[in-house]
């Protein structure tokens, strides 16, 4: 059943005032007048960055409008928040201290004056890299026309958020057309919002030239306008893994969603984490990989040995799927398996083996012959495949966490990031992780030990420990921990970097 235009606008403006009431229920004023306030984050090596507004930066009064919203990531942005209609001092900041999120505790990296007005969305923007950051604020009215509800159209506006010397034409055109039949929207200068336009809500693909050009440098996925509302559609640089040097962040009311290029390509790199085994004697320490990523080769990778990573490969977005076998004897330990890359994805596909208990006949017994011993053990070949992270950040890195290293004496590990003034018991950054399994965590610049803990006949044994030190030129990180016959535990932790074309 179709809903008509009038109970389509009730519902918009039902939910529109339902989101005000429930935002000023905790702004502390009794002020009738009210508008919106969002913040985009377009820069690309910043932190989490939290936006605040204030009344008055020299009072303490209970009354004074004084909030700091939800720290935005890179490539996001707040929802809109209702606030009072009025002039404000508004903050942009990093959190500088793990322990805090108190305002107080943050590092400020911009100050200035915004106002906001009723009926207004005022939308933040920073783009650049911090410390040269470039911020503007717009004042973007909100519409309400009768003709959007009758006639099934949306709102549009642009945002060119890429770099100050580049000036680009936009173009639309309808999902099953192509460039030919595409119609010329508008020039987007760096920072400069465009006028409002309006469409049929319905979906369409975008395209990107540079200013006066025919040459298309961006092609997007169809991207879906199926209500009548407002957004900002912003250009911004791809920090992923393909070459298309754009994507789309579409903004809305109540969320943030970034769009591709349609022949967006993926990376994939291997890691050989398959130790060697008694039950697999035949395996010599390197493996080889067939896969139809290349179908021009024998081999997509030869002989690669144990804890190395192979070389990083650029695919067409697809499923794929890859052969496993030893170098030495050809035997295959891995047959067919898929590995899918989405566009814009760089991933890294991990090896490692596991013991598992036979039970022929299914019926749980893995002891037939009641001796206490478990009749038959094999070995298998397991993998987890893991995102690499490809930002490149200041104050902050991501270290993703993997456990590689089965032992039948425990089935976890913890991974506990000790600063200078913390012991384990007190350490604020750990991460648990089963085998298999990948967990991330962000860690402000500072120097941590790093212990892996297991919990061993109910003793907490420490396994390995290592130092890593994060300053402004680190890079995001993987720390794995594998079984190693020359340790002292028999396990060690490494750390590499999570891409290696930076």
């Amino acid at each position: 059943m179709s809903i008509s235009s009038e109970n389509k606008r009730f519902f918009y403006i039902f939910s529109v005032m339902m989101l005000a009431l429930t935002l000023l229920s905790g702004c502390g004023s009794d002020t009738d007048d009210t508008g919106f306030i969002n913040f985009y984050n377009a820069s690309e090596n910043s932190p989490k960055i939290y936006l605040t507004v204030d009344e008055d930066l020299n009072s303490d009064d209970d009354d004074e409008v004084e909030k700091t919203f939800s720290a935005v990531e890179y490539g996001q942005a707040l929802n809109n928040r209702s606030v009072p209609s009025q002039d404000y001092f508004f903050e942009l900041a990093w959190q500088e201290d793990e322990d805090s999120k108190l305002r107080n505790d943050l590092e400020i990296i911009f100050e200035d004056r915004l106002s906001v007005r009723d009926d207004e969305i005022t939308l933040v923007v920073m783009s650049g890299n911090l410390p040269n950051q470039d911020i503007s604020v717009f004042n973007i009215p909100i519409i309400d026309d009768d003709d959007d509800y009758d006639d099934d159209l949306f709102n549009l506006r642009f945002l060119n958020v890429v770099a100050r010397d580049i000036s680009l034409d936009i173009y639309i055109s309808e999902h099953d057309e192509t460039f030919n039949e595409a119609v010329y929207v508008s020039t987007l200068n760096y920072h400069k919002l465009s006028e409002n336009f309006k469409f049929e809500e319905d979906r369409y693909i975008f395209y990107i030239t540079l200013t006066g050009e025919d040459s298309v440098i961006f092609e997007s996925e169809e991207i879906a306008y199926p209500t009548t509302d407002q957004h900002v559609l912003a250009v911004r640089s791809n920090s992923g893994a393909g070459t298309s040097p754009f994507v789309l962040d579409n903004i809305g009311n109540t969320r943030i969603k970034e769009y591709k290029a349609i022949d967006a390509e993926a990376k994939v790199r291997f890691y050989n984490g398959i130790q060697e085994h008694d039950l697999l004697a035949s395996y010599g320490g390197s493996i080889n990989l067939t896969s139809d990523i290349d179908k021009e080769n024998t081999y997509l990778v030869s002989d690669l040995a144990k804890n190395q990573f192979s070389e990083s490969f650029m695919v067409r977005e697809g499923s794929y799927s890859v052969e496993v076998k030893d170098s030495a004897s050809d035997d295959t330990l891995l047959l067919n398996q898929l590995i899918n890359l989405p566009g814009n994805s760089d991933r890294t596909v991990f090896y490692y083996l596991v013991e598992e208990w036979v039970d022929d006949d299914e019926d749980g017994d893995f002891d037939e012959d009641d001796d206490g011993q478990v009749d038959e053990i094999e070995t298998k070949i397991k993998t987890v495949i893991v995102e690499n992270s490809t930002r490149i950040r200041v104050s902050e890195h991501e270290i993703k966490t993997l456990n590689l290293a089965y032992s039948e004496d425990f089935s976890q590990v913890v991974f506990y990031f000790v600063k200078s003034d913390e012991i384990i018991e007190t350490a604020g950054a750990r991460l648990l992780n089963t085998i298999g399994t990948s967990k991330s965590t962000l860690l402000l610049n500072n120097t941590y030990e790093v212990y892996a803990v297991a919990s061993i006949d109910n003793t907490d044994v420490i396994l390995d420990k290592l130092v890593l030190t994060l300053d402004d030129d680190s890079k995001e990180i993987y720390l794995l921990l594998e079984t190693d016959v020359y340790s002292p535990t028999g396990f060690k932790m490494s750390l590499h970097q999570q891409i290696l074309d930076y």
